[in-house]
């Protein structure tokens, strides 16, 4: 583990020390600690903090993808990586990359094609892979769809095998779904989806697919991708380069929203750790979002938010070699080691590393 030693903060009685602990891209978490990383092709797991890792799962890739992925460069700009995971029981997996989505028993070293032909389509694929009640793997389509065409959310009830249709949004509704996250205290799903004028959107989709409603929408404020689920409300980043981003406080019962913090970019990622709350924030320069830094947001009590890392994008153009970002896992961790990666920017680009937060007084 290569320590990177504790940054220069906002606030600076606060002390944040990072070390390097893998080349890949964080994926997820789980409550016990375990962590899950995707290095191009393949899924590895750490139970140490990432001392040590471990070879999972091998995607399943073409010739060209194995001829470029020694490079890192060529990775970006082909997207080629592991980009979600969703952990089961019994040692069971799902995992997308941008060609497809992937399922895996327990035992396989290796994962294997999904089944969606039978919903007669070809999906576009998933932003996150998510988990609802017995084992249900859900997720929504996320892609440019400048035509607006009608939108999906796929479910499977197998484990990933196979995945049908569970919700249809109608030509023109929303541009693409950005997350689709099960919520146990209230029993059904949360759906968040962008992106301009009337379509951005947080909906609740009931437990087996067959009632939806949309509770806000129409604000770029309703634009998110990520929650941290607190109880009786979340919280999310918006995610908008034409408004400035916010931190902002949900209300289950109301709906109602509130900003808590200003950040500076646009809201890709959240994460729980133990109880430090983290938020990260992505490069995507507009007149209203000038930072060049993606930067990480810690709190413990969801009002007080300290920036305690930054990044600056590198010099590869975002276009073709992917925005700058700071990458943290779904799920959420009952330890307070706070894991993240670099995205396009500056030192840590394909590294995953590992965090602790002691904030000041």
């Amino acid at each position: 583990m290569q320590s990177l030693g504790a940054m220069s903060l906002d606030r600076p009685q606060d002390r944040f020390v990072t070390a390097s602990v893998a080349d890949g891209r964080i994926l997820h978490v789980e409550p016990d600690g375990l962590m899950y990383l995707g290095r191009a092709s393949d899924v590895l797991v750490s139970a140490d903090d990432g001392e040590t890792w471990t070879e999972l799962l091998r995607l399943p890739r073409s010739r060209a993808q194995g001829v470029a992925e020694p490079s890192r460069l060529i990775r970006r700009l082909l997207r080629h990586e592991a980009r979600a995971l969703a952990v089961l029981s019994d040692s069971q997996y799902v995992v997308s990359n941008r060609e497809d989505v992937f399922y895996a028993r327990a035992g396989d070293s290796e994962a294997r094609h999904s089944n969606m032909h039978p919903a007669g389509l070809v999906p576009r694929l998933p932003m996150r892979v998510s988990v609802g009640p017995n084992d249900t793997v859900v997720w929504g389509e996320y892609f440019g769809n400048l035509e607006r065409r009608e939108v999906l959310i796929y479910a499977s009830d197998d484990g990933g095998e196979h995945f049908e249709v569970a919700h249809v949004f109608p030509s023109g509704e929303v541009r693409h779904v950005h997350n689709v996250v099960y919520d146990e205290a209230v029993g059904h799903y949360w759906v968040m989806a962008g992106d301009y004028a009337n379509e951005p959107g947080i909906g609740r989709l009931s437990r087996d697919f067959r009632d939806f409603e949309w509770v806000v929408k129409g604000s770029q404020i309703h634009r998110a991708v990520a929650l941290i689920d607190l109880g009786d409300y979340f919280l999310y980043g918006t995610d908008t380069e034409v408004e400035t981003n916010h931190i902002m406080r949900f209300e289950k019962r109301t709906g109602r929203v509130e900003s808590v913090h200003e950040i500076e970019g646009s809201c890709l990622h959240g994460c729980r750790f133990g109880s430090v709350l983290a938020f990260s924030t992505t490069v995507e320069p507009s007149p209203v979002n000038q930072s060049q830094e993606a930067s990480l947001w810690l709190s413990r009590d969801g009002d007080s938010w300290s920036r305690v890392f930054q990044a600056a994008k590198d010099s590869w153009s975002p276009r073709y070699f992917q925005y700058g970002s700071l990458v943290l896992p779904s799920g959420f961790s009952d330890r307070e080691v706070i894991l993240f990666s670099g995205q396009a920017v500056e030192g840590i680009d394909g590294k995953a590393l590992a965090g602790r937060w002691e904030p000041g007084v």
